[in-house]
């Protein structure tokens, strides 16, 4: 190497005194290393072909003598530097140091130096510098992989864990005091206080595949199992591990993540849940369906029977006990399709206040003198869109429900109001119910009502069964676990929430919302009080698939003097009517039929008589079945079970309507 001042006689740089010097301090990786001479001032005297490229200097700078460590150095480095060039005057020998050098592109290069003398009486030194920038590299990217594993866990909901099977101890690296409250990161806790807090009904299971990793017989495995909290209460979580092996394929630890999936698990709760309610509804619904027509036919006969037992008959209390018992079975088969969300509604807006104050005096019937019922009402709320009669059924029950938690006394409150769900809509108010985690309710303006009571109250199994139907706390024979059913169904079909606040010896809170609409309260249809007589001869197109109800029916219209067609189903019907088009006075149908159902069948006909009167009966009908015939006067409903007067008046009604409407024309 070229010296840099000719005048001296400065040693040349000595490779293996160099190799030799950092062996002493512990560096290796020497062919690296960049060597150079420099004075106590911090001149470069003489450097090797690694350290001018280390710093991107050239030999003509070298020999200039216009090098200098102090211009070479990063500024903020440059005090520590100076500190060990002092400790090499004085001691000889300094301890290895980074620092930053800055590379002639502008780039900064992390080294470690050493430095050392080895001409005291001169005060020339030698330093040594190894590039560091792979290493920091290296580290860096190491660094940033684990912050993203930590990132990553984190976001999951984690815990990391190592397990030292020879030690038998567990160490909790990161998310265990975050996730679960246990202050205990980086400590070798043994085994046991980990299955200390897992719950005893899933222990047995984690403890069966410890014993599998110390047999060698599995390389990864995933539990799910129940943690204990540092508050005591539960997480669900899942835990994965990997099993690290020596070389010599034993078991030598076992690294984990503990993913808390606690709301995870509640959702898939709920989703079960859900199914479960809607396929309990649908099979609710399905036996209502063929239950009413058994029903209609029950009613209807014995209806028909008793026009001709004279009323000192002997047998005339015996049917109407029949009809009264079929009466009480056709109220249950209504509830099971409330329930299923299978019921033909008649919705209106309503003003809920409006409809709380008309049932005053039946739920002050119904609640005994040592029960305070406590009205509290919204100065004013919206309107909702429901069936009246099916809003009146859901206070009613929850007013029952409430009197039956209460047979010591209490109070009862009945409390309305407005709410917002989401920032677009105000937020849920502090005095607003807080929606429980499993009741899903979409963003928007509701209509919020309320049943309280100070009873007994439910504990968490009761509660999360509440509205399965038949599902009662109350002794045998005294109630049908139909009532809070009923009221889910009527709730969830009107597009509405309905959940429980209770706790046991805290009393029971019903909460019910319904979307909030606009539009103005309309009064209710009424029934004419009597059916105008109508003249000459009428002919009805009668269409039904269940055997018993068409021949009821069919000798009801006889009775009441009517020409009777009668199909079994929609395609049967349309070729009566293609022969008797012109004398049909009215059609009758069901409105589930195989083939060709009642909807499309009324579609087709009204596309040649858009006014022929229709009459549909049906066991439940769905929102669709009957979209083809909208609810205006030349369109009635009648819902099985019904009765001989009831479908004896429905279609009196349609025949006036089809009377005047030919007189008009």
């Amino acid at each position: 190497m070229p010296s840099s001042d000719t005048s001296s006689s400065l040693p040349p740089v000595d490779a293996l005194a160099a190799v030799d010097a950092l062996s002493a301090v512990g560096v290796t990786g020497t062919r690296t290393v960049a060597v150079a001479a420099w004075s106590q001032e911090g001149r470069i005297l003489d450097a090797n072909e690694a350290f001018l490229a280390l710093v991107g200097a050239t030999h003509e700078e070298l020999t200039g003598g216009t090098l200098s460590w102090d211009a070479l150095e990063d500024p903020v480095a440059a005090a520590s530097t100076r500190v060990m060039r002092t400790l090499v005057a004085e001691a000889g020998m300094a301890p290895p140091y980074e620092t930053l050098l800055r590379h002639r592109d502008g780039t900064t290069v992390p080294v470690l130096v050493v430095v050392t003398t080895l001409d005291r009486e001169r005060g020339v030194g030698w330093c040594f510098a190894l590039d560091l920038r792979s290493q920091k590299a290296t580290e860096a990217a190491l660094r940033s992989s684990e912050e993203r594993y930590r990132l990553v866990t984190g976001a999951a909901g984690g815990a990391i864990w190592e397990w030292d099977l020879a030690a038998d101890s567990i160490c909790f690296l990161d998310g265990m005091m975050d996730r679960y409250g246990w202050e205990v990161r980086g400590e070798a806790l043994p085994l046991t206080w980990w299955h200390e807090r897992i719950h005893p009904d899933d222990v047995g299971a984690v403890l069966a595949t410890a014993e599998e990793v110390h047999a060698s017989r599995v390389e990864n495995a995933t539990h799910a199992y129940r943690f204990r909290r540092a508050d005591d209460t539960w997480a669900m979580v899942h835990d994965h591990f990997h099993v690290v092996r020596d070389p010599n394929g034993r078991a030598e630890r076992v690294l984990g993540v503990m993913l808390d999936t606690t709301e995870r698990h509640a959702l898939e709760e709920q989703l079960r849940q859900a199914q479960k309610m809607d396929a309990v509804g649908r099979l609710a619904g399905g036996v209502a369906h063929d239950f009413n027509n058994l029903l209609t036919v029950i009613r209807g006969n014995a209806a028909l029977l008793l026009e001709r037992v004279t009323t000192d008959n002997e047998l005339r209390s015996e049917l109407q006990e029949i009809e009264r018992a079929a009466a009480r079975a056709s109220d249950l088969t209504r509830q099971l399709l409330a329930f299923g969300r299978k019921q033909v509604l008649q919705p209106h807006e309503l003003d809920l206040n409006a409809v709380v104050a008309q049932l005053t005096r039946m739920i002050d019937r119904l609640i005994p003198k040592t029960i305070a019922v406590v009205l509290t009402p919204a100065s004013h709320v919206g309107l909702v869109r429901a069936d009246r009669g099916q809003i009146e059924q859901v206070i009613l029950n929850l007013v029952i429900n409430a009197r039956d938690a209460m047979p010591g006394g209490g109070q009862l409150e009945l409390r309305t109001g407005e709410l917002g769900v989401g920032k677009a809509f105000g937020g849920w108010q502090a005095d607003n119910p807080v929606v429980p985690p499993d009741v899903p309710v979409r963003p928007g303006r509701y209509i919020h009502l309320s049943v309280s009571d100070t009873g007994s109250g439910m504990d968490e199994a009761t509660r999360t069964r509440a509205f399965e139907p038949f599902f009662t706390t109350k002794p045998v024979g005294e109630g049908t676990g139909l009532g809070l059913a009923t009221v889910y169904g009527i709730v969830k079909q009107s597009d509405g929430y309905v959940w429980i606040d209770s706790q046991p010896g805290r009393g029971t809170t019903v909460h019910v919302c319904l979307p909030r609409v606009d539009g103005e309260v309309r009064p209710p249809r009424t029934s004419p009080h009597a059916i105008p007589a109508v003249a000459g001869p009428r002919t009805v197109l009668l269409v039904e698939d269940e055997d018993g109800v068409r021949d009821l029916t069919q000798r009801v219209l006889e009775r009441q003097g009517y020409i009777v067609h009668v199909a079994r189903d929609g395609v049967e019907a349309l070729a009566l009517y293609a022969d008797h088009k012109q004398t049909i006075d009215v059609l009758v149908t069901d409105v589930v039929m195989p083939r060709l159902g009642g909807s499309e069948l009324v579609i087709k006909v009204r596309a040649e008589r858009p006014d022929l009167p229709v009459l549909f009966m049906s066991g439940y009908a769905r929102n669709a079945a009957i979209r083809g015939a909208p609810g205006d006067r030349r369109t009635r409903f009648l819902q099985k079970p019904f009765t001989v007067p009831a479908f004896q008046q429905a279609v009196a009604e349609l025949l006036a309507y089809a009377g005047a409407s030919r007189t008009r024309s």
